[in-house]
């Protein structure tokens, strides 16, 4: 019998041993009454507007100071320098006026003139919020924007971001668009002003990325026209003890855990690292729009009508799909886009209105959080123990002791 008893505590023990590891579960949490939720975070990104005559008068104040000689085809480079300043994933700047036909590799162009041109000619774009918006309003109290929008050089060119963790020492709890439950509207809105040199496009997505070229966006009105978006939003809570949980375990990365020196960690970083490697692979530079890190390897004009070939954007959502090396972000935001509505204002004249609303109460949440730690191990080889033995870890102190005693003895 004893012998039997043994052998069945070593088999639970060994299976015990053997299935163990710290598993992570996702639940739904719903004590909202003390809560304060997060706003999504939008973005308002630049886009080449219509107008070139800013451009074309610096060019020219440019060429007589520096006395460099007027390119041939001049219309043609003034072009290419207005759409240079507004590359981006989605803006090409390589075969739209026809500047490369023919023509040796750089176009006869001197590609670091244009990098100098291209930092120059942000002086034409506003990089003071109140230049671009006005009238905003949270919740129905009106603030200065500099409360809420910072500039960010992105995939998808500068862009004034709101509420964004890249703003707020990448923290969540220090982002300044909150709410609860006694919020009856929860509204962000205000107006943005035309700018001749300059269009306009809307992202909204979670606080922890910024734009991308797979994200879905939306191209605003010059003006004239008020676009309302209502949103669907789930937050996620991690409880402390899941960052020392292992990447495999929890499924997620936090930004800490960064995928360069210099981008933390999201899925859209993951996703546009993914992307310059292929860009690197293929055609042995990159996108200038991306980060200055990356400096060294921007490509030149033959480079730019290589990476904006389909195959580059083909080869790399293979890569995304196959490898897997981009899981979710542990602080990804769900955000659901529930339509947007356009409406024609009476003065056709007046600053384009954007009114972001979350329908849903904030109700619920998802709550990630270690199922089975180191502790609950311990207390299960416990219990088998004292299933067996009908013992303690005190009575195994007291047996070795009196053994001890009367060997001594």
């Amino acid at each position: 019998m004893i012998v039997c008893s043994f052998t069945a505590m070593g088999y639970i023990l060994l299976y015990t041993l053997e299935n163990y590891e710290e598993t992570v579960n996702i639940n739904i949490d719903t004590s909202y009454l003390r809560w304060n939720h997060t706003f999504p975070a939008f973005s308002i990104c630049y886009l080449k507007g219509s107008a070139m005559v800013p451009i074309s008068k610096f060019l020219e104040e440019f060429w007589e100071a520096t006395n460099i000689t007027k390119p041939s085809k001049l219309l043609g480079y003034q072009r290419l320098a207005h759409s240079y300043t507004f590359i981006s994933s989605s803006a090409s700047v390589v075969g739209k006026h026809g500047m490369c036909t023919g023509r040796n590799s750089t176009c006869d162009l001197n590609l670091e003139v244009l990098r100098q041109l291209f930092s120059k000619l942000l002086q034409f774009v506003p990089q003071d919020c109140t230049k671009v918006f006005e009238d905003v309003k949270y919740l129905g109290i009106s603030y200065p924007c500099e409360k809420f929008f910072r500039l960010f050089g992105t995939e998808m060119g500068l862009c004034f971001v709101a509420n964004s963790i890249y703003s707020y020492n990448m923290k969540y709890e220090n982002l300044p668009l909150k709410y609860t439950a006694r919020d009856e509207r929860r509204i962000f809105e205000f107006k943005y002003k035309d700018i001749d040199v300059l269009s306009y496009t809307l992202y909204l997505h979670s606080p922890d990325e910024l734009p991308y070229a797979s994200m879905y966006n939306e191209m605003l009105r010059k003006a004239g026209a008020a676009i309302y978006v209502p949103v669907d939003t789930m937050e996620v809570y991690n409880k402390p003890d899941i960052r020392d949980q292992p990447m495999a375990q929890r499924e997620c990365r936090f930004p800490f855990e960064n995928i360069t020196n210099y981008l933390p960690y999201s899925f859209t970083n993951c996703a546009l690292v993914t992307r310059i490697e292929t860009e690197f692979e293929m055609c042995n530079c990159t996108n200038p729009a991306f980060p200055k890190e990356y400096s060294s390897r921007y490509c030149n004009f033959e480079g730019l009508a290589c990476i904006f070939q389909d195959e580059v954007s083909f080869r790399t959502k293979q890569k995304l799909i196959r490898d897997k090396t981009c899981i979710k972000s542990c602080l990804e935001m769900e955000i659901n886009l529930l339509g947007i509505s356009i409406d024609e204002m009476k003065n056709n004249s007046e600053f384009g209105h954007v009114v972001l609303e979350v329908l849903n109460l904030p109700t619920s949440r998802y709550e990630r959080s270690v199922a089975r730690t180191s502790l609950d191990f311990i207390v299960s080889l416990g219990g088998v123990g004292g299933l067996f033995f009908g013992i303690s870890l005190l009575s195994i102190v007291e047996i070795v002791y009196f053994c001890l005693r009367s060997t001594k003895g």
